[in-house]
This record gives structure tokens, sequence and C-alpha cells, in this order.
């Protein structure tokens, strides 16, 4: 008898610290002292209190200002934007509760860390949300969601899925480090995640406390020592970054943006060889590298008299956890320090980018990278010909 009490209570020990697991990671101290209450206690049948609370809800104001009732522990969550399911990740340490997220949130982690931090991504469904930020409504109901996460421009998609009993929590787009720390505060309301999402803003704040300090001396640079600098989201289609969170942390560590005026979504080759850029950056959206600049390989297009191009100082930019180029992708701390040490490299020189990475995935994600892995990341191979 006295055999099969300890298998009993070490078995529900098992049971609570899976449920446990399961949640944001910010539950350690708890499951160690829940398993030394089960192993001195007798069992019983009563619910234990943990997982009342995971069972139970709590409400979040979404940025359209609905009040949102949403699971405590939410087991099958489906994810409107590209963007989000990297911030999703960051602060739940898993997405094996994520169900379904946009296609290109799916090739992004194909070429991203995310895949060896989250293998579990390599079967999830890509159809019932798209890249438009649309989800199929009926799909969902039918697969059991029980969050959706998603723009707060979806609010029609959202009233259909609370019809359905299904929680939709709207989130605004950033536009800047203040509105993205806003994301990341409210994703993890919705999420649940408090502890872990102290720690991102904290990190954020350190970092937005680092350009301060460097303020002043941004400031005192004339227009010639701040280079042009143009961000190409899709080289092709002559996509770029014009306006919004990229040009605004390129003007704060010292460069001088390519700017788009809101209604306009590309500008000409006419109007980039007129700003002549001196240095380009390129997303990873495609496949097209800086020395497809270099050879002058795109079709329709010339790059050859362009400063950026016969200098050399074109960049294919970092993906981490995921792209580092959206203007909203979690570790954009890490893009603003990279991104600083290109445009202003005497005024950053104490940055050390392999140095930074490596302390913080093995700090915030608890991973630890290889240098194949590194490399990966900086996009070696693709600037390889780049100065």
């Amino acid at each position: 008898m006295k055999n099969g009490k300890t298998i009993l209570a070490l078995a529900m020990v098992m049971i609570m610290a899976v449920g446990l697991l399961a949640g944001c990671g910010s539950g350690a101290a708890k499951t160690n002292s829940t398993a030394e209450t089960v192993q001195t206690a007798a069992p019983d049948t009563s619910v234990p209190e943990a997982e009342a609370e995971d069972s139970g809800t709590h409400t979040v104001i979404d940025d359209t200002g609905r009040e949102v009732e949403v699971p405590n522990s939410p087991k099958h969550i489906a994810i409107g934007s590209m963007v989000m399911p990297n911030m999703v990740y960051a602060l739940q340490g898993t997405l094996e509760n994520v169900i379904s997220i946009p296609p290109s949130a799916y090739t992004g982690w194909e070429i991203s860390m995310l895949r060896y931090l989250a293998p579990e991504v390599k079967d999830i469904d890509t159809t019932m949300v798209g890249d438009d930020f649309s989800v199929n409504i009926e799909a969902l109901a039918n697969a059991g969601v029980d969050l959706v996460i998603n723009f707060d421009s979806e609010t029609d998609s959202a009233s259909q899925l609370e019809a359905l009993g299904i929680p939709c929590v709207l989130i605004s787009r950033a536009k800047d480090i203040d509105t993205l720390m806003h994301m990341i505060e409210k994703m993890g309301e919705a999420l649940n995640c408090q502890e872990r999402t102290a720690e991102a803003l904290e990190w954020y704040k350190e970092t937005n406390a680092y350009f301060d300090a460097k303020a002043e001396e941004i400031d005192a640079l004339s227009e010639e020592e701040r280079p042009r600098v143009l961000l190409v989201q899709k080289v092709e289609s002559l996509t770029i970054y014009g306006n919004g969170n990229n040009p605004y942390i390129a003007k704060l560590v010292g460069g001088e943006p390519y700017m788009l005026p809101v209604e306009i979504t590309s500008p000409t080759m006419e109007d980039i060889i007129s700003f002549n850029p001196q240095i380009i950056f390129l997303s990873n959206f495609d496949d097209y590298l800086p020395d497809d600049l270099y050879e002058n390989r795109m079709p329709g297009q010339d790059w050859s008299g362009i400063d950026a191009v016969i200098n050399r100082r074109v960049y294919k930019v970092p993906a981490g956890l995921y792209r580092w180029s959206p203007p909203m992708t979690f570790e954009k701390p890490l893009y603003m320090k990279w991104i600083a040490a290109k445009i202003q490299p005497e005024l950053f020189s104490e940055i050390d980018m392999e140095k930074e990475i490596v302390d913080f995935y093995k700090s915030f994600y608890d991973y630890e990278l290889s240098q194949e892995q590194l490399d990966e990341i900086f996009r070696v191979e693709a600037n390889k010909n780049s100065k």
C-alpha cells in the first residue's frame, strides 16, 4: 500500500509539472514547491490551485477598447500577423500551443533561429490565417481555437469570432520603439506571461537608455557626417521602409533615411538615383543579395552609379529569432545596435554584436548559439563582398 501511494504521488507530480511547463516559462520555482507539497501530503481528489488558475480566464482590454475574456493558459492559438509568432515564442518560450500562423511567418521560421528553438512549427497549419491578416472563421472554430491574436484593423473578423465564443485580442501596429514596447506588453497580457514580458521590456528600456546616452553625439553630427540610408524590403518591386519604425531607428543612430509620403509605397529607380544612398540594407523577404546590386543584375534597374554600390556598402540584414527588418520584430534592440554599428561605426565602436547576440540568446532563451548559427544570423555568406 505504501508503494502504491508513492507511485500515485509521483504521478501527480509529473502531471502538475507538465501543466506548469506548458505556460510561459516563469513557473520553475512553483513547480519545485508543488512537488514537495504532493510528496509530503496524502493524495486527494481536489483540483490543485495551480491547475485551477490555469483553467481560469482573465480580462484584456485590447487596442480597440474591447474587453476580451481570454484563457489563462490558451491551448490552441491562431496568430493573424506574420510578425507576431516570434513575439509569442519570446514571451512563452514555446509555440507548442500555436496551431496556425500565416505563410510568411512560416517562411520566416525556415530561415531563422526559431527553427532550432521551436522545431514544433515544422508541421503547423498555414491555411487558416493569411498574410493579409484574414482568418478562416469556420476552420478556426472547427480546430478548437481558444485565442486569436491579430492587428487592430481586423475588427470584422474579431466580431465574428466573438459571436462563436472565440476570444480575439487586437493589437495596434508599432510605429516606433515605444509603440513596439506597447505591442509586447499587450501580447504579454493576452498570453498571461507577465514575468517574461517584464524582462523583455526591461531589455528594451536598457537599449533606449544606451541610445539616449549617445544622443548628444548624434545631434552634433553635420549633414555630411550622416550617411544617406535606403531601407529595402523587396528589391525587385523597389518596396522600401520609407516611414515608421525603421527610418526612425536609422535617424536615431545617425543616418539620413530615405523617406516616403504615407500615400506612396515605393519609389522609382529615378528617385533612388536622385537620393543616391550611401548605405543600403536589404531585408530577408526575398533572396536578392548585395552581389545582385554590385553586378547590376536587376532587370529594369540600374544600380551602377549608386554610392552604396560603388563603395560596397550594401548589407543583407540579419535574421535571428525572425527577420530583423520588419518594424515589429521582437529582437529590434539587436537590430538597432547592428544598424548603428554599420551607419556610425566610430560612434558605436564599443558594440560587439557577436557578444550581444550570444549573451542575449543564453540569458533570455537559455540557448547557446554555435559559430555556424552566428554566421547564419549575420548572413556572412550573403555579405561576403560587402565592406
